[in-house]
């Protein structure tokens, strides 16, 4: 009796860990596949697309612990209708991913990814990938990650996925969800990024955590998303000529947008709340800079610290029409200079709240239109090296409730000059 229940559950183990590598393989190598519908799960260890497939509501379990699962280099295939599933989120750079794709058009649509170490998604050297209509959750190291190695590639659509890692320790998670980057040297330009929700779990460890980070890769469009959680919301990193717009970024830990050596920007038309950082950092280091970004239409609210902050080698940056809810400072330059604001409604929160704080800031800033209320002060110039602070302007401003015009702290050789106005 017990020789024949031992062979029973070893002939039903041999079925549910049989591998089907072989048979798709054979299957994709003569042309396009769509699988029967309500078929068994499959199981592969690893099988290169060199055709489309049609998963036909079908799942897929990969059983490999290190590699790509799926491996597509031929141009314009499809991957779809499906569901693929690993064995492990534990988070391990090296390990086991979905699918690596690198091929030109090539497509992911209505696909559910869950349960790798690596990555769902890795690639980058294909021009104009999409991935559409899909959830990837449950990834360890990163949902989608595409860098070009080779050359500069043409970006393409990343629209209307979920990237969901809420359910992983943030003492794990150590890269964001969504990761588009040119190589050393090369680009990964014009990007479509959008209609995606991304959650990621709150005050991850690292800095690097975020929902959606954006390198070398310039002239990116970045619109209608919804960003939960990580370190940053959106982080645009050397890129030039990049639009952020109707996006929203909640409860990130460092802040919702950051702008680093990125010029000709244009941020508007988004809402940023509950931060424990910013709502928005831009931050130029020279011999780069940050210079020429707009931010326009913009509601931010409930951040711990400067609602805005404008570091080091940023200059020349536009506000016009942004409502901004500050506990500390509305704007605040430290080093920056050159900016302007025209329309826009600041509210503050009594003592300990600045609506325009120059550090050790060379000035030029000119406040024109809109209204700033209960601040302590409108204006408040720090310095501790010498460094002047002129040509201060507010004009045609609405003011209420504020507890002082400005005030200052200087030191170490630290000047105001002699064109500062708060009236």
């Amino acid at each position: 009796m017990k020789k024949a229940l031992f062979l029973i559950l070893s002939l039903f183990a041999a079925k549910v860990y049989a591998d089907d590598t072989a048979d798709l393989q054979s299957m994709i190598n003569k042309g396009d596949v769509t699988l029967p519908a309500n078929h068994a799960p499959y199981s592969i260890t690893n099988i290169r697309l060199t055709h489309s497939l049609n998963l036909n509501g079908n799942i897929i379990n990969c059983t490999l612990s290190v590699g790509a699962a799926i491996t597509t280099h031929a141009p314009g295939v499809k991957l779809s209708n499906g569901e693929i599933v690993g064995m492990s989120d534990a988070t391990n750079p090296g390990g086991s991913s979905a699918l690596e794709m690198n091929g030109d058009n090539d497509t992911v649509d209505h696909v559910y990814i869950h349960k790798f170490t690596a990555y769902a998604i890795f690639g980058g050297d294909g021009n104009s990938p999409l991935v559409t209509n899909s959830k990837l959750t449950d990834i360890g190291y990163s949902c989608i990650f595409f860098v070009s190695h080779k050359y500069s590639i043409k970006g393409g659509i990343i629209a209307n996925n979920l990237f969901d890692r809420s359910m992983l320790s943030p003492l794990t998670v150590t890269e964001g969800a969504l990761m588009l980057r040119g190589g050393v040297k090369l680009t990964s330009a014009h990007w479509l990024v959008h209609d995606n929700i991304f959650k990621m779990p709150l005050s991850p460890k690292d800095i690097t955590s975020e929902c959606f980070e954006l390198r070398r890769a310039p002239n990116t469009a970045i619109y209608n998303n919804t960003c939960i959680g990580g370190s940053i919301g959106i982080s645009v990193v050397d890129n030039d000529f990049v639009s952020t717009y109707n996006n929203k970024c909640t409860q990130q830990h460092e802040e919702g947008i950051e702008y680093a050596n990125s010029s000709h920007g244009m941020i508007r038309d988004n809402v940023i709340s509950d931060q424990l950082g910013f709502a928005v950092l831009i931050d130029g280091f020279a011999p780069q800079s940050c210079e020429y970004d707009t931010l326009e239409n913009n509601t931010m609210m409930r951040c711990q610290n400067h609602a805005v902050e404008l570091f080091k080698d940023t200059h020349h940056i536009y506000f016009n029409n942004c409502t901004i809810n500050a506990s500390k400072s509305a704007i605040y330059l430290q080093g920056a200079h050159d900016v302007y604001i025209t329309n826009c409604k600041f509210t503050g929160n009594g003592y300990g709240s600045t609506a325009v704080f120059l550090d050790n800031s060379a000035g030029n800033v000119h406040v024109k239109g809109g209204s700033i209320s209960k601040f302590e002060h409108k204006l408040f110039i720090y310095g501790t090296k010498a460094v002047t602070s002129d040509n201060v302007h507010f004009e045609g401003v609405k003011s209420a409730n504020n507890i002082n015009e400005s005030d200052k702290n200087l030191k170490n050789g630290a000047a105001i000059g002699t064109n500062i106005r708060t009236q």
